[in-house]
């Protein structure tokens, strides 16, 4: 089973001046429908995105129904 969510991030390599910013809805094909925290967010977001996890800040994050 999938959930969607609507989320706003950027993301910014290590000693840029510059950032990307996304927004959108994502959709989770997991077990879990559950996410965490920002931490956990970013883990999932980085994977999806082909990015670092340390590179992403999560501005928002909601399921949407």
């Amino acid at each position: 089973m999938s959930a969607k969510y609507y989320t706003h991030f950027v993301s910014q390599e290590t000693d840029a001046l510059t950032y990307d910013e996304y927004h959108g809805v994502v959709e989770l094909n997991t077990r879990s429908q559950r996410i965490a925290d920002e931490r956990e967010i970013a883990q999932v977001l980085a994977r999806s995105f082909d990015l670092e996890e340390d590179e992403i800040k999560v501005l928002q994050w909601q399921r949407l129904h």
